[in-house]
């Protein structure tokens, strides 16, 4: 999710008993950001988002 959500998807999460939940937080705004810059966000934070999902490069 983006960091406007964060503090939500921590209540939803924690409300559906799955306190634990793994969760990748991007930056916010994303929509009004140039394109270079949302692939160079995508980028960087892919490897991350693999790893928060269980998984491994």
């Amino acid at each position: 999710m983006t960091q406007e959500f964060e503090s939500l998807s921590g209540t939803m999460a924690s409300n559906a008993g799955r306190s634990g939940l793994r969760v990748h937080v991007l930056p916010y705004p994303l929509e009004t950001r140039p394109e270079a810059e949302v692939r160079e966000i995508a980028r960087d934070h892919f490897p991350k988002l693999i790893e928060a999902l269980g998984g491994k490069l």
